[in-house]
């Protein structure tokens, strides 16, 4: 009498594989998801969206630094030269800011159009700006940035 020889294992193997697999292309559905749930601006914005993070980074900004810090990110280049039409100008950018993304104030566009500026791109331009300035900025800096873009008002050219 001969004995059936054990099953292949080349198709337990396959099988393995093809769960695996499975199991892979799920917590990677479910991790994007969830991450893009959790990144900020998000949903919803409401009048406390970035509050504390743009309160934290205020404190005790110099728009001096901020200025110093533009020139040295080189925003200047888009934002101060040329005609506008590469990027939106800093001239009046105090005034549109505060209108431009309800219900967040001036200091909370900013806040976000610094950190995350594929979040809300302005009408006729790409996202074109770095997209790593959470990385490479600390809180106190982006607060330096914003309070120096702060003053951007009207007719205000260098301020």
């Amino acid at each position: 009498m001969t004995e059936k020889p054990p099953p292949a294992r080349p198709a337990a193997i396959r099988t393995f594989v093809g769960v695996a697999l499975l199991a892979l292309i799920a917590f990677v559905i479910v991790l994007v998801a969830t991450r893009s749930e959790s990144e900020p601006g998000a949903g919803e914005i409401s009048a406390d969206s970035y509050a504390v993070e743009v309160a934290a980074a205020l404190a005790n900004a110099d728009s001096e630094i901020g200025g110093d810090l533009v020139y040295e990110l080189e925003c200047n280049l888009c934002h101060l030269r040329g005609d506008g039409s590469q990027s939106p100008l800093f001239y009046g950018l105090a005034d549109i800011a505060a209108e431009r993304r309800p219900p967040l104030s001036a200091e909370q566009y900013l806040y976000e159009a610094t950190l995350y500026p594929g979040l809300h791109l302005v009408e006729g331009y790409s996202n074109s700006m770095p997209n790593n300035y959470q990385d490479r900025l600390s809180q106190q800096d982006v607060g330096h940035i914003i309070a120096y873009l702060l003053g951007f008002t009207a007719g205000v050219t260098d301020p």
